[in-house]
């Protein structure tokens, strides 16, 4: 849900401390001050620091399946996803793997949020939970039904789909890290990203000349 006016701007302003210092070391009168209100103003729009939280929560898992319905195939078109994948020589794969990548590198809230619940992880199970759907679990589960679909279709050698998807998200997550809040080094992030998804596929994919 998107808000607007003041409740926005609290929410705004709730997460850019949040990304800094974490759900427990930001106050109600930190956020309030940030939006330029007082504390019993904020109270107006929300009951709690807590609910400011799940309310991002909520904003941040809406965005995320937006997104990400942008780039994949229901699950249950997992078949016609490889095929596509496939025929396409990975052109889909890559311009999904650089659209989430950038999602989570420099969108204004998904960058933010992102590193709030890297530092949240260890202190709220809630921001826990999301964090590893995100980050890990989602991204895998995906990643090693692709890859599967991709070798019964012959796309792909035949490998183990999980080893696959690992090797395939490891270095993905790793430049998230790396270049995390260095904008000017966008360009040579996703140059990395592209030889990385480049040298996966020279390792698996077998080419249309090859008998599949």
């Amino acid at each position: 849900m998107a808000y607007t006016g003041t409740k926005a701007r609290i929410l705004d302003a709730a997460l850019d401390l949040f990304s800094v210092q974490g759900f427990e070391g930001v106050s109600v009168k930190q956020i309030a001050a940030a939006v330029g209100i007082k504390d019993s103003s904020l109270y107006k729009h929300f009951a709690s620091k807590r609910e400011i939280f799940d309310t991002l929560l909520e904003q941040m898992n809406e965005r995320y399946a937006e997104t990400a319905a942008l780039y994949q195939l229901p699950q249950g078109q997992i078949v016609q996803m490889a095929k596509e994948y496939g025929r396409g020589d990975l052109v889909w794969l890559k311009k999904g793997c650089e659209a989430i990548f950038l999602f989570f590198l420099k969108d204004p809230q998904a960058s933010r949020f992102r590193r709030m619940l890297m530092i949240e992880q260890y202190k709220n199970s809630e921001a826990s939970a999301t964090f590893q759907s995100w980050f890990v679990d989602s991204a895998l589960h995906f990643q090693t039904a692709l890859f599967g679909e991709m070798s019964k279709q012959g796309y792909f050698r035949p490998a183990n789909p999980e080893t696959m998807a690992l090797q395939f998200y490891a270095p993905f997550f790793l430049l998230l890290c790396q270049y995390d809040g260095k904008p000017e080094k966008e360009g040579e992030a996703v140059r990395r990203l592209m030889a990385h998804v480049e040298q996966f596929a020279a390792v698996y994919q077998i080419e249309s000349g090859e008998n599949r």
